[in-house]
């Protein structure tokens, strides 16, 4: 694991299965409403799909925790608590810069993020790393300014896939 708080996983799950997660995902979606974002979406609240994602990031949260071990030290419980499914269409991508911590959002504590197909683009960070986009790879990042990043329009057009989740503060996302 690299020193930039970023945990990669290669191969999380198969590539039939991000088939199968799109074909399952890809209905009734909204779109975000944001002039950034340029996507529509979901949020996942299939409990099969729920407990399929949180039991496979189990591991790699533990193995992260492992390394990172501050993450441990928090006072409060924290847990991946939302997923959400996104689809952007040929040339959308959520291109601002942003990070994942706000007002709103101030309960983050970590970002998941599983690509669901394979581009030549992904999540560009603003120290300069790019994360390309893999149909099965899994991202482990903290939700904070020092993680500032924006989507990558896709050079070769194709409609992208994910799935975008949330560790939170369970004692704050509760109340």
């Amino acid at each position: 694991m690299k020193k930039n708080f970023i945990a990669i996983k290669k191969e999380f799950i198969t590539k039939a299965k991000c088939k199968s997660l799109i074909k399952t995902l890809d209905k009734n979606l909204i779109t975000d409403g944001n002039e950034y974002s340029n996507y529509e979406f979901k949020d996942i609240k299939d409990k099969k799909i729920q407990k399929f994602i949180v039991e496979k990031a189990l591991a790699m949260i533990q193995t992260y925790c492992s390394y990172y071990q501050e993450l441990n030290m928090t006072k409060d419980k924290w847990a991946l608590t939302s997923l959400r499914f996104k689809k952007f269409k040929p040339g959308q991508a959520f291109y601002a810069w942003h990070s994942e911590h706000s007002g709103k959002y101030s309960t983050r504590v970590m970002v998941f993020q599983l690509y669901l197909t394979d581009h030549n683009c992904g999540t560009e960070f603003f120290s300069g790393e790019t994360i390309y986009s893999e149909a099965g790879k899994a991202v482990l990042f903290p939700p904070y300014f020092t993680h500032t990043h924006r989507g990558q329009r896709c050079p070769q057009n194709k409609t992208r896939y994910l799935i975008t989740g949330y560790y939170n503060f369970i004692s704050l996302v509760s109340k």
